[in-house]
């Protein structure tokens, strides 16, 4: 079973649970597939996996907000402004994986190897 249907059962089977499409295909995993990558729906991904790809979008933008917003006006020097958003997006990437590692378990999801048989 390739990669897209097996990805395709998984969009089928969180659907069934009513987890809505905003959830289940996210705007930033939408994007990362167009840029080719193989992302699986977060419900099916590993903790650390989903937490590293929720710090990897939400740091780099707070940090420009925060830059834009508050930091520059401060006088925040880059070095802990660069800090402050890795440490910002790694609490983000672990809060959102809890989330999604609750709802996995909540909905008694199977695992994604079970999806390919």
């Amino acid at each position: 079973m390739t990669f897209d249907e097996r990805r395709q059962r998984a969009i089928a089977v969180l659907n069934r649970h009513g987890i809505p499409q905003h959830t289940s295909e996210p705007v930033q995993l939408r994007l990362f597939r167009k840029l080719g990558m193989q992302v699986r729906p977060l419900h099916f991904e590993s903790f650390w996996r989903t937490a590293f790809v929720h710090a990897v979008w939400f740091a780099p933008l707070w940090a420009i907000v925060m830059w834009i917003f508050r930091w520059r006006t401060d006088g925040t020097h880059p070095a802990m402004a660069l800090l402050g958003a890795v440490i910002c997006g790694f609490c983000y990437g672990l809060a959102m994986a809890g989330v999604y590692a609750w709802s996995k378990k909540k909905y008694k999801l199977p695992s994604w190897e079970s999806l390919g048989s």
